[in-house]
């Protein structure tokens, strides 16, 4: 499942059309396939033969599933991939390159450091409550 941080970091360029690329980026994570061996789905590609892929690349923050590290930044190209129907994705930023999502974690963090040497970015965005989901309708 995907959860949106509610003072969700989005670039610029997309900042006008927020909820029509959110929308986007639910339509990638629900797209189907994922696993052949455990059901009767599609196979990723066969779920796009002979249509239009109606979405670009986006690049998404994320919390770091791995409890080493602080974010992750990912394409919502790996969404298809069955690893990621199985885990929950906190989102906190989302961008249209990856040059733009790696500068905006840097000047967070930078930020973050050099108003209070006691920071955690951990902590800021550990709260579930600060995320919201989208159902199924909402996105089609």
């Amino acid at each position: 499942m995907i959860y949106w941080y509610r003072d969700l970091m989005i670039s610029k360029k997309l900042k006008k059309k927020r909820e029509r690329h959110i929308r986007r980026v639910e339509q990638y994570y629900r797209a189907t396939p994922k696993s052949k061996i455990f059901s009767d789905k599609k196979r990723s590609w066969e779920h796009f033969v002979g249509k239009k892929i109606p979405w670009k690349e986006y690049f998404i923050v994320i919390r770091a599933t791995n409890p080493n590290n602080l974010f992750e930044v990912m394409s919502t190209r790996q969404l298809l991939l069955r690893h990621y129907e199985r885990t929950d994705l906190y989102v906190i930023g989302l961008y249209s390159s990856n040059d733009e999502a790696l500068e905006a974690v840097q000047e967070m963090l930078i930020d973050g450091y050099s108003g209070n040497t006691e920071y955690s970015p951990r902590d800021e965005f550990s709260t579930d409550d600060a995320y919201e989901c989208f159902s199924a309708e909402d996105v089609e």
